[in-house]
């Protein structure tokens, strides 16, 4: 089966992280069928703010650990960026692959990363089918095809055109939205889309 997976602990569970989870993870991320480690990273929404201490530590570890077995990464940061890219920095190197996955932020912060990490992608979601989302649309247009994935953030984020009253939850399958409206606002076919994505999706994954 084309199946594969990411194993990594989320910043809102990193009370739950001791050696024996960490030495499961080691394990787990040598599976062949393992492609990356995460999603993991910094998470100072609401009450997680309180945790800013344990999850920098979780994190470090994890990104050690991405480092020493060469797994590529799914970074998941919220209201935490410039931590993140710090302790990014600090832990892997330059051209380390990376996914920063559900990017909500502006073009000017999209910069920031994709110039810093060569082989780092976006992953966007959704949410740009959201007129008022200006900003994230704004990286959606501007975002270079080959530093670009498709992703929904299941079971968040549903498209903009579909009533949550026909369908509560978001899944994969909804991507095509995403890459619909990225075709739309940069004024392409679909299908150049779509093509990029699937190259971008090899490069980062080897999948």
């Amino acid at each position: 089966m084309n199946i594969w997976g990411a194993f990594g602990c989320h910043p809102k569970m990193v009370q739950d992280y001791n050696v024996d989870r960490e030495n499961n993870l080691i394990r787990l991320i040598q599976n062949e069928r393992v492609v990356a480690l995460g999603e993991i990273g910094l998470d100072y929404s609401g009450t997680f703010v309180d945790h800013m201490d344990q999850q920098k530590m979780v994190f470090e570890r994890q990104l050690k650990i991405a480092g020493d077995y060469h797994k590529p990464l799914v970074i998941h940061l919220r209201e935490a960026e410039d931590d993140g890219f710090e302790m990014i920095k600090k832990s892997v190197v330059k051209n380390h692959k990376i996914h920063r996955h559900c990017f909500t932020k502006d073009w000017t912060e999209a910069q920031r990363w994709l110039n810093y990490f060569p082989n780092l992608y976006l992953g966007l979601t959704p949410l740009i089918t959201y007129k008022s989302a200006t900003e994230v649309r704004e990286v959606a247009k501007n975002i270079p095809l080959d530093r670009l994935l498709l992703e929904t953030d299941a079971p968040y984020f549903i498209p903009y055109r579909i009533p949550k009253s026909d369908m509560p939850y978001s899944h994969p399958g909804l991507a095509i939205c995403v890459a619909s409206e990225v075709a739309y606002l940069k004024g392409i076919p679909l299908e150049e889309v779509l093509t990029a994505c699937r190259e971008n999706t090899r490069n980062m994954y080897s999948v």
